[in-house]
């Protein structure tokens, strides 16, 4: 039966282009990414801008992204154990692949009404895989984001 799990990141200060989230698949196991989202959590109103996001799924060999931190998988239900899977959050030297990336979706969205997307067909990352959620583009101002991937694992 697939565990559900969140990540979540809180009031990051965001100055940089960067992987919001990457969600590296575990041995024995696979993900699957529900759903993402991002807002500003600014007190008062940040520079009126767009956000340049783009949801990415990485084959093969992945080299991890650095430069930010690893997060602890919550799970939703109480009874399951930890995840399996890594995830990272803020990493200011983003991922990559030696296969052939694979771009999931690409939004610009207006920082003040952020992002929240549920896949349709939610993405399947396997062992030694990768999904990331990336900023693309620099911020103007002082920017400080919120941001939660819903993920799925199974397996093991």
């Amino acid at each position: 039966m697939p565990r559900p799990y969140v990540v979540t990141f809180e009031n990051i200060s965001v100055t940089a282009v960067q992987d919001l989230f990457q969600i590296l698949g575990a041995t024995g196991k696979t993900l699957r990414i529900l759903s993402v989202s991002i807002g500003a959590t600014d007190t008062t109103l940040p520079n009126s801008q767009m956000l340049n996001l783009r949801a990415r799924y990485l084959p093969a060999t992945v080299t991890n992204g650095s430069g930010g931190s690893t997060a602890t998988p919550a799970a939703l239900d109480p009874g399951d154990a930890a995840a399996s899977f890594t995830a990272k959050i803020n990493n200011t030297t983003q991922a990559s692949t030696s296969g052939t990336a694979i771009v999931l979706g690409e939004w610009g969205v207006h920082i003040f009404s952020g992002l929240d997307y549920t896949f349709p067909r939610p993405p399947v990352i396997g062992p030694s895989e990768s999904f990331t959620l990336e900023l693309k583009s620099t911020v103007s101002g002082t920017v400080h984001l919120n941001g939660v991937c819903l993920v799925e694992e199974s397996g093991g």
